[in-house]
């Protein structure tokens, strides 16, 4: 084991994820379990564990849906349940 690595880093939720860009998502859809979005038209991607809807875009502060669709940049998305993680 080298000197940077640790067996906590691999089961760590901050590795469990994969980076999304907001632009290449499509429309903000709604069925039973809430609000998602499809990114490149074959991954769901849902808010946050125990949110339903996405939080609005507000420019300069945060990530977030503006006129029905995800602006604002990179998200970081939960490789297991597609749920977004580290969303402010």
């Amino acid at each position: 084991m080298s000197k940077f690595s640790s067996p906590f880093l691999a089961k760590s939720p901050l590795n469990n994820g994969k980076k999304i860009i907001g632009e290449d998502t499509g429309e903000i859809q709604f069925d039973k379990k809430g609000e998602y979005v499809l990114h490149r038209e074959k991954d769901t991607i849902r808010p946050p564990k125990g949110e339903m809807k996405f939080k609005p875009f507000v420019q300069g502060k945060s990530l977030g849906s503006k006129d029905g669709y995800l602006i604002g940049g990179d998200y970081t998305v939960d490789s297991k349940t597609n749920r977004l993680v580290h969303y402010k």
